[in-house]
């Protein structure tokens, strides 16, 4: 699997939520936490902190858990105080059923082991705790216009990426009950022409997909898109993301 170097990433991932927040998976997440009443929360893969920030002002435990030094300082220059660890989410350091709920979000296709992800959640997860899983899956949605542009990118996710169908597998065969698939959020935009090149997302180092793309690779998929565009200036360059949330209990 192509291993994303979020050194690179890190100064500008969070420009991704100047072009949406997504703000119905926040309320997902704390409505599952406010709904089952968990008092201590993980998410493996925290990256910057986006999601446990706006858990901050919670009474639970939160702990954040991610392999990037450089996104976990990012995290910290403006909440100074998170519970923070730099850690592997396949080998996770807190002792067995000590966490009520483990989340992460689009992060699972960076772990380099996911059956063993899963298996670790379920040493870590207490009795009648969960494990949620929010992410995209391009095995079923792929509209999405990087992948038209840029050589091997879509093929690639389709190997970093589990399928919904693999994550339900994975989860039931660690004997997790009660799994639950819905949609969470849904992103739907359409740029036109010049505009595609204001996207945040088309940047090189602003999301895995093109910066584990070689600097040839990536100039070959800016090339076509300008040759699109010359060819035909209205030229709608279109994203639709869905987001699912994969939830399933420990019995």
């Amino acid at each position: 699997m192509i291993k994303t170097n979020y050194s690179k990433i890190a100064a500008t991932y969070n420009s991704r939520y100047t072009t949406n927040y997504l703000v119905n998976i926040e309320n997902e997440i704390k409505n599952l936490i406010s709904f089952n009443n968990y008092k201590t929360v993980l998410e493996a893969g925290c990256g910057t902190g986006r999601w446990i920030k706006s858990l901050y002002n919670y009474p639970q435990n939160v702990f954040g858990l991610d392999y990037s030094l450089e996104m976990l300082k990012i995290s910290k220059t403006d909440e100074p105080n998170l519970n923070i660890l730099n850690a592997n989410a396949i080998c996770v350091p807190f002792k067995s059923k000590c966490v009520d709920l483990i989340f992460c979000v689009n992060a699972i296709h960076h772990f380099s082991n996911k059956e063993k992800f899963v298996n670790e959640c379920r040493r870590v997860i207490s009795d009648n705790g969960m494990l949620a899983v929010f992410g995209v899956d391009p095995h079923i949605d792929k509209h999405w216009y990087v992948y038209d542009y840029f050589d091997s990118v879509y093929e690639n996710d389709l190997k970093r990426f589990p399928s919904l169908k693999l994550l339900k597998q994975l989860f039931e065969a660690e004997k997790f009950t009660n799994v639950q698939i819905k949609v969470v959020e849904e992103i739907n935009n359409d740029i036109v022409g010049n505009d595609v090149f204001n996207d945040p997302f088309l940047q090189k180092n602003h999301c895995s997909q093109l910066a584990n793309l070689s600097e040839e690779e990536y100039e070959r998929g800016i090339a076509k898109i300008k040759n699109q565009i010359k060819q035909n200036p209205q030229t709608i360059f279109k994203t639709s993301v869905i987001f699912y949330l994969t939830t399933a209990k420990k019995k």
